[in-house]
């Protein structure tokens, strides 16, 4: 019987993702972040595979990272992108339509609000992206999720326009509004009638498979990087996940701003003394 032959990224992946599926999603990042990430780590894996100069190669490694790493990293990102639509038009369509400028423009908003926060000066604006960054951690896919958090980012974003502007002549306002034009999109569109819950079941099982290969991929980059580059902390940094050190520093501002509202309490005071003992 002839080999059958391989049409695009989600076939070459199946049969593996089929393997490996599984009912949870194995991601700890938001689907968009993680997609933006695993091409980091492709164009990472490429630009570092060869020693140069001073620098050792991540070829030296090869017994255990291949050389063909890099494009497959690429290839599952294709495959995971086709599963997700697969599953989105099953069971929430609008965000097929709307989801990807959506997460742009979010992640746009979010970090110019960051780098105007970024000051080193605590104030009310603080607090209040800390408190939104915390609660949109886990933003998922679905309409609902993403429109509250554009709801929420440009309600933010429109109290320190001016601010946004002075510190970034080139930040676009228009964002601002564009964020609140799809939080309305997402809002009002109509619900699609219910799937096949077996339907959903198989497409987010095939998804999540794909997503577990595509980690496992990422995870043996990093950890080989980890010890080719231990000693270029400012290399291995390129590797290293942006969003879990936003994720990180918003924690750590998020405990700053709660500490500093926190009212001091007074130590204890000890027994009064008896004017007898004098």
């Amino acid at each position: 019987m002839p080999r059958k032959q391989i049409t695009n990224h989600h076939d070459r992946w199946h049969d593996q993702a089929k393997a490996a599926a599984q009912t949870e999603n194995p991601l700890k990042v938001p689907y968009d972040i993680a997609l933006k990430e695993a091409g980091q780590v492709a164009g990472f894996f490429n630009k570092y595979w060869q020693p140069a100069g001073s620098l050792p190669g991540l070829r030296r490694v090869k017994a255990r990272l291949p050389e063909s790493t890099g494009e497959e990293i690429v290839s599952l990102v294709y495959a995971v992108q086709e599963a997700q639509t697969k599953l989105l038009l099953l069971i929430d369509p609008v965000v097929v339509d709307h989801g990807e400028r959506a997460r742009f423009v979010l992640d746009e908003i979010e970090s110019a609000l960051e780098f105007l926060l970024d000051d080193g000066v605590e104030e009310p604006a603080d607090a209040q992206l800390a408190a939104i960054q915390e609660f949109h951690a886990d933003i998922g896919q679905r309409s609902s999720s993403l429109h509250q958090a554009l709801s929420d980012y440009a309600t933010l974003a429109e109290s320190l326009k001016d601010r946004l502007i002075e510190v970034d002549e080139d930040f676009d306002v228009a964002l601002i509004s564009e964020a609140k034009e799809l939080a309305r999109a997402l809002a009002a569109a109509p619900a699609a009638p219910p799937p096949a819950d077996s339907d959903v079941k198989e497409a987010t099982r095939i998804r999540n498979g794909l997503l577990r290969l595509l980690q496992e991929k990422m995870a043996l980059v990093r950890k080989a990087a980890a010890r080719v580059f231990q000693r270029n902390p400012e290399v291995l940094r390129e590797v290293t996940s942006s969003y879990e050190r936003r994720r990180r520093a918003a924690a750590r501002r998020a405990k700053v701003a709660r500490d500093a509202a926190k009212p001091e309490i007074a130590p204890a005071k000890g027994p009064a003394e008896s004017p007898l003992l004098g």
